[in-house]
């Protein structure tokens, strides 16, 4: 009814709205087809789902809801009121109330942008509601979440400004639950085949052939030891196909030239040697955020190959990252 209520013009004459059926399906359709082929809509319309999605998934807070839906009035002498596109409520009792932005690469670099009459209208309507204003922010190139207070912006002009720098300096999406995972490199998922069930299907000529196989059963490494633990082999599995870390395809043969495994490698790319020699130090690498490997998740899920946007949004899994990584490992 409220999209009834919005899509529909004002009526005229004496026409009851029961008989304005054919009138309400041409208003929805023209508002979705001009939303449909608007892409930056889209896009963070996309955003904003994957924000909702991730906090629900993390499974730390005590309740996430729209905030900016439907209409609302207000005593505008004080100036303009704009509400956030969600209000959090927090283990801890607070009430954040964040607005989602998808802060898209640019030839300028990473700058994040709002306009600073937008901000001072969000802060007005988080000060008339009892919350605090944050502002969760999508750097799509690496698909990495901060979560900032109004007071980390620069004010430029028209404009209040965030570098990436300074975004993830004062990022505060902890109170999500979000944690940062690292493990000792390299992470691998092994096939182990039966050598005893390995036949010749075809000869190709030149000592090549077609072999049929059998997979025997399946390993997850960490730093080349096998992973026996449950959990962790859950958390190892979802990190090899979610994580940052490259992969590579290796083939492990016997002395008879047999196939033992074939395993996905996945391993960090040092950018430099000091990097690398601090990896070996430390004995681990950051793989990513609990947040980003979720988005990633979900992006997969609702967007194709090339990019183009098949879905806005799938259900989230409550706490599915808490249960990945239970708060006593």
């Amino acid at each position: 009814m409220p999209l009834i209520e919005l899509a529909l013009p004002a009526p005229d004459g004496q026409k009851l709205l029961s008989d304005r059926h054919a009138e309400t399906v041409t208003a929805i359709s023209d508002a979705l087809r001009t939303s449909l082929d608007n892409l930056s809509r889209l896009q963070g319309r996309q955003t904003q789902y994957a924000f909702e999605a991730v906090v629900v998934a993390l499974g730390s807070v005590r309740l996430i809801k729209t905030e900016d839906s439907g209409l609302f009035s207000f005593d505008d002498a004080g100036g303009e009121l704009q509400p956030p596109d969600f209000r959090i409520v927090l283990s801890d009792g607070a009430q954040p109330l964040v607005e989602v932005k998808n802060v898209a690469p640019t030839g300028t670099g990473l700058e994040a942008k709002v306009r600073a009459k937008d901000m001072a209208s969000a802060q007005a309507y988080a000060q008339a509601t009892g919350g605090r204003l944050l502002y969760a922010l999508f750097w799509s190139r690496m698909g990495i979440w901060t979560l900032v207070d109004p007071s980390a912006f620069n004010h430029v002009g028209s404009q209040q400004r965030l570098s990436f720098v300074a975004a993830f300096k004062a990022n505060e999406m902890h109170l999500l639950g979000d944690r940062m995972l690292a493990s000792e490199p390299p992470l691998t998922f092994s096939l182990i085949t039966d050598r005893d069930k390995e036949q010749v299907v075809e000869g190709l000529g030149d000592g090549e052939e077609t072999r049929e196989l059998t997979i025997g059963g399946v390993e997850f490494l960490s730093a080349g030891r096998v992973i026996t633990d449950p959990d962790e082999q859950k958390l190892a599995w979802f990190l090899i196909m979610h994580g940052d870390w490259p992969q590579t395809e290796e083939s492990q043969f016997d002395a008879q030239g047999r196939l033992v495994s074939l395993d996905y490698v996945s391993a960090p790319e040092p950018p430099d040697e000091d990097a690398a020699r601090q990896i070996a130090e430390q004995a681990f690498a950051i793989l990513c955020t609990l947040s980003k490997l979720y988005t990633l998740r979900l992006l997969e899920a609702t967007t194709t190959k090339q990019g183009d946007i098949r879905a806005l949004r799938e259900e989230p899994e409550p706490a599915l990252l808490a249960q990945l990584v239970p708060d006593d490992y």
